[in-house]
């Protein structure tokens, strides 16, 4: 029997309560799991920094916009980054309610996960057959986010940081001339981003409420 610590973030704590029923109904003499869930990124940041997991199981959109985070809009990609820094060993599955292809196709580049799966296919025989095979050195993804994987092989377009972060400020209501304080790029810089995020969403004639709204609806902000 293989004692496993394991990690799971996501703010909801229904799905915390799943983990833990699901955690404890697996084969006990495979596994002796000991769990520790965390339901914000800054809660999430502190355990990663003081513990090593074997595994952790991470939700992409865990805080909502605030603008008395003082992390800004954190999430669970850039605790899956912090992991790979910090404890390169943990292997890192993504549980997440998102299946856009170019969401994914970004967690993939920053991250580079052992696991994904699309939470509408979560279920008990599905978490521990993850866990065999990212135990094992293998990877597991679910049929979902095989078939985004399909559909997005030849597809080399990204969002990087800034333009997470222009999405992300504008959601706050911040005006773009005055996204300069938050970015290292000029009014026209950003402005040139802001066209090129509404190509990548396919809204090119949108405004930019139409930019946020569709940012959300595939889990940017």
């Amino acid at each position: 029997m293989r004692t496993l610590k394991i990690l799971a973030v996501d703010d909801h704590q229904l799905i915390l309560k799943g983990y833990q029923y699901t955690f404890a109904d697996i084969n006990p003499a495979k596994y002796n799991i000991n769990l520790t869930t965390a339901n914000s990124y800054q809660e999430a940041k502190k355990i990663i920094e003081s513990n090593i997991f074997d595994v952790a199981f991470l939700d992409i959109q865990i805080e909502k916009p605030d603008k008395e985070n003082i992390d800004g809009n954190k999430t669970g990609e850039h605790l899956g980054m912090l992991l790979r820094e910090i404890s390169p060993k943990t292997k890192i599955i993504f549980q997440s309610s998102f299946s856009d292809s170019l969401r994914i196709s970004n967690i993939f580049s920053s991250v580079n996960p052992d696991g994904y799966i699309v939470k509408t296919e979560v279920n008990e025989e599905v978490i521990e057959k993850a866990l065999d095979n990212v135990l094992n050195d293998s990877t597991y993804y679910s049929k979902s986010a095989i078939d985004v994987f399909r559909k997005t092989m030849t597809n080399n377009i990204m969002i990087n940081e800034d333009d997470k972060e222009i999405l992300y400020r504008l959601s706050l209501g911040i005006k773009t001339k005055d996204l300069v304080d938050y970015v290292n790029l000029s009014v026209t810089g950003i402005e040139t981003r802001k066209r090129k995020l509404k190509f990548i969403f396919d809204i090119e004639n949108e405004n930019d409420l139409a930019l946020i709204n569709e940012a959300k609806r595939r889990g940017f902000i």
